[in-house]
């Protein structure tokens, strides 16, 4: 008798790998696939409630906050679970890894996922704007862990092998902890999803900052309300309690808006010399309270770049900043 086309049993594993992935996301959320396929297996969009003032009574509806995740996907019907040990290292920024054995952060979990160098080589053309997820679904465990692909390569590959694409194929230790579903890995997802919309703001944060620094024309104070008012209405200041710095500046922008002043310089007029009390005086303390902002928000560039990056890696700062 003939014999029809066949279906693997990798086939059915992959098949209970995206059926486990779906439900380990918010119901709310959407899990896009990718076909053709060529390393991207899907996009996750993110959403949140909205405002429901004046609709049906039990109803609920959600947005979309234009946040979007590439993710790879690995499923396994029972992957092996690895020790890796962390240690301190330097920043990787500004040279290669150095590894200190004797800072050791500590030893996590791990899955290790073989991955192709032309699946490295792409993640890495389409640089860090929007990320791409390593999604390893362990099926007997019923659990999905992942690391930013992007972020791996700049941080950990690059840096520990003088040529990493010598090699055919890599190595990527994929933590258990970033475990989709938990509160650590849900604050994950949410965190890279937002990396488009605040690398987007970080650059706008640098052009106004240098533009305030080199503003002559003594109408300095108009050009920084128009600038925070552009600013003011991310939807990320209120939606990123993961990193309290970013909604700890917009407090800041919006007491500018309010008082004219971020708060950052206090000053008691009868602490003031006699010989300096004239308006020039307070009006340039009122200028650089002004750019200390501006110089905070510029610099928040630096700190996605050299800390914020490493967050959900297994790395030491990844471990010691992210970890649960």
């Amino acid at each position: 008798m003939a014999v029809g086309k066949k279906r693997s049993d990798q086939h059915l594993i992959d098949q209970d790998g995206i059926g486990l992935l779906r439900t380990k996301l918010p119901r709310h959320w959407l899990l896009r696939e990718y076909r053709p396929d060529y390393g991207l297996d899907f996009t996750i969009e993110t959403f949140r409630e909205a405002n429901t003032s004046g609709s049906a009574r039990g109803t609920a509806t959600f947005e979309t906050l234009g946040e979007h995740v590439f993710v790879q996907l690995k499923s396994s019907a029972d992957p092996e679970m690895h020790l890796l040990d962390i240690y301190g290292r330097s920043n990787v920024e500004k040279g290669p890894e150095q590894l200190n054995r004797k800072d050791k952060i500590g030893t996590i979990e791990t899955y290790r996922i073989q991955l192709e160098m032309s699946e490295l080589v792409t993640v890495e053309r389409m640089g860090i704007g929007v990320p791409v997820l390593l999604v390893v679904a362990d099926l007997s465990r019923q659990r999905c862990s992942f690391v930013c692909l992007n972020d791996y390569i700049d941080k950990v590959l690059i840096p520990r092998h003088e040529n990493y694409r010598a090699a055919g194929s890599r190595m990527i230790h994929v933590p258990i902890w970033t475990e989709i579903g938990s509160e650590a890995g849900i604050a994950g997802l949410r965190w890279y999803g937002k990396r488009a919309k605040l690398l987007a703001a970080f650059q706008r944060f640098q052009y106004q900052y240098s533009e305030l620094q080199h503003q002559d024309n003594g109408n300095w104070h108009a050009l920084a309300r128009y600038f925070a008012k552009r600013i003011e209405p991310y939807d990320f200041w209120d939606d990123t309690e993961m990193c309290p710095m970013i909604p700890y500046y917009g407090e800041r922008v919006r007491q500018f808006l309010e008082t004219g002043q971020p708060g950052y310089l206090s000053l008691h007029e009868e602490a003031v010399p006699e010989n300096f009390k004239n308006e020039k005086f307070f009006e340039q303390m009122k200028e650089q309270n002004a750019l200390e902002l501006w110089r905070g928000l510029a610099h928040l560039t630096n700190l996605y770049e050299d800390v914020w990056r490493e967050w959900f890696l297994p790395t030491g700062l990844g471990q010691a900043a992210s970890a649960p």
